[in-house]
């Protein structure tokens, strides 16, 4: 066989299966011819790209716009997205009831579906003829039905028939807007009482007119939310005859957003009251539509400035803290320094922090509630006693070299003052803000205004094997009783040359040097030394360092205070702890 046969052949074969697969494409599958047989539509959801419907005299004309339905009759406006997804599976559910049959003309016209007034088109690639729904049957529920072009008249439910003689309107979207508060960048409120503007910036919303303040970031979400998600009760026509009885010829008020969308703002104006209902007549600009609001409504029109300040004293990222320092009146200061993941009070002495009550105090603040926003212009300091503050506290970061952002140094935050107290407030001003605010006195009694109050709950760290040498002193009436004095040899703790004779007990002994090791207090206090002494205990280490430790008499729940030898520190020791320290280390004379 020549080449030239060949390739002929090759391409009368490759015609021909070309032609068999468009056939079989043309062709309804099993399935398809089994739904063909079972439902009155056939069609592929996805592929419906509009609707029309027919009812008496009116037309709805329903479009897909992208991902969105668009009503573009009998007005242009959003579609009801759940009601065009009910009208679809309504089609895809409509069966064929028994009792199908072929008629002639004259049955056509008796059975109503000739010349119908209530019809659905579904419009897109492959979709079925437009359904015509005629009379119903005896059988209630029940309706004749029939797809032009075909003579076939079948019997079907009345759900669908009963869905598309809805009024047009019941096919717009009700929710007002169709953006939520995640997409508005700004807000702007203007009523008869003045104009109120928010805006994002970093992220959390901000007063800007008529003063500069933090707003509160939920309030203003919620405000957003409850005029966008409003639910529309009523379609109403308008014309310029009909936007003077609405009274947005001269709106009350209007609430302008600016969306991520686009810069142009979409706008809401807020006219008459409804009389009958109660409800709000309004215009938003993004819909061809005058409405009726519910009554909540009018809440809009009554929205002073502070309804969305943030309402919490102040906003605080301790981790870009690196010092805290409290200034009290006629004081000095207290500095608190960060060190890695831990807190040291600096002084003469720097000493550890308690770490726990430094973040309380901070958390404290963090989440202090504003009582009253007192002033929005902080021009009378002296009044409210800020002109000299009980009390400042500053939050700092610190650089220990110069950088391409920052110099080397202190830089503070914020600053928060504390003035005078009336009653169960205090005035409180952040000085960085030109407003003062009221909160509650408890906030600043429960800040600790003693140095020694922010030490860390710990006097000494040490491993019991690390004490070399112990004496232990009590006191009766004030004198002192022959001292226990002890030194460990060989891991053994024997008596030292002068101790209080007697036999040692050795549990008690390490029970005692346990405690003393790591001497945790239950807390530091206001207290100042000296102490009368119940008891004094001094102990060497191994490395050489001394210590004295000093306690005073027993309180009736058992605490003792206690205070080390050149610390003017007073702590109180829970009464586990003042027990052990206590335990008789000689349990009678010897013979």
């Amino acid at each position: 066989m020549s080449t030239k046969t060949t390739l002929l052949l090759l391409a009368i074969a490759g015609l021909l299966l070309g032609f068999i697969a468009l056939y079989e494409r043309k062709q309804p599958k099993s399935w398809q011819s089994a739904d063909r047989e079972r439902y009155v539509l056939v069609f592929d959801r996805n592929s419906v790209e509009g609707i029309d419907l027919f009812s008496n005299e009116d037309k709805v004309t329903l479009r897909k716009r992208g991902n969105q339905w668009m009503m573009e009759a009998p007005v242009k406006d959003r579609a009801d997205a759940g009601a065009v997804e009910e009208i679809l599976a309504r089609c895809e559910a409509l069966q064929r009831e028994p009792g199908s049959f072929n008629a002639d003309k004259q049955q056509l016209k008796d059975f109503g579906v000739n010349k119908t007034s209530v019809r659905l088109k579904l419009l897109g690639p492959e979709m079925p003829p437009e359904l015509l729904f005629g009379k119903d049957t005896a059988v209630e529920g029940k309706m004749y039905v029939r797809l032009e072009g075909s003579n076939t008249v079948s019997i079907a439910g009345t759900d669908l028939r009963n869905l598309i003689i809805r009024k047009p309107d019941e096919f717009r979207d009700h929710q007002l807007a169709d953006f939520d508060s995640r997409e508005v960048a700004r807000v702007s409120v203007k009523t008869n009482a003045g104009e109120i503007d928010l805006a994002t910036q970093a992220g959390r919303w901000g007063v800007v007119k008529p003063l500069h303040a933090r707003a509160d970031d939920a309030r203003v979400t919620a405000f957003l939310n409850s005029i966008l998600h409003t639910p529309i009760v009523a379609f109403l026509p308008e014309n310029s005859a009909n936007l003077n009885s609405y009274g947005l010829s001269e709106p009350r008020g209007k609430v302008s957003f600016t969306t991520t969308r686009s810069p142009r703002p979409v706008v809401l104006e807020i006219g008459a009251r409804d009389e009958k209902t109660g409800g709000v007549y309004a215009r938003f600009s993004s819909r061809n539509a005058v409405c009726l609001l519910p009554k909540e409504s009018e809440n809009i029109l009554s929205l002073h400035p502070n309804d969305l300040r943030d309402r919490l004293l102040l906003r605080l990222d301790l981790d870009y803290v690196d010092r805290i320092t409290l200034r009290p009146a006629g004081k000095n200061p207290i500095l608190l320094q960060r060190n890695r993941e831990e807190w040291m009070l600096r002084g003469e002495n720097t000493v550890s922090a308690n770490k726990a009550k430094v973040l309380k105090f901070v958390k404290e603040l963090q989440t202090c509630k504003i009582e009253a926003f007192v002033t929005d212009v902080a021009s009378d300091l002296a009044k409210y006693g800020l002109d000299q503050p009980q009390l400042t506290v500053t939050f700092s970061s610190y650089a220990s070299e110069n950088t391409s952002e920052t110099n080397a140094g202190e830089m503070p935050i914020l600053t928060l003052a504390f003035g005078k107290t009336e009653g169960d407030i205090v005035y409180v001003r952040l000085e960085d803000e030109p407003f003062i605010v009221a909160v509650d006195k408890a906030t600043l009694a429960g800040i600790s205004l003693n140095p020694v109050e922010w030490r860390a709950l710990v006097v000494w760290n040490y491993r019991p094997a690390e004490i070399a040498s112990l004496e232990v002193t009590h006191f009766t009436d004030g004198i002192p009783r022959p001292p226990v004095s002890l030194l460990l040899k060989e891991n053994q703790w024997t008596p030292d040359e002068g101790s209080a004779p007697g036999t040692l007990n050795p549990v008690n002994i390490q029970s005692l040097i346990n405690t003393l090791a790591c001497l945790k207090p239950m807390q530091w206090t206001a207290e100042t030394g000296p102490l009368v002494p119940s008891e004094i205990l001094e102990f060497a280490t191994v490395d050489g360092k001394s210590h004295k430790l000093i306690l005073g008499a027993p309180a009736p729940d058992g605490t003792v205070p206690g205070m080390v030898e050149g610390d003017p520190g007073v702590f109180r020791l829970a009464a586990p702890d003042a027990s052990a320290l206590r335990l008789p280390l000689v349990d009678s004379p010897a013979q």
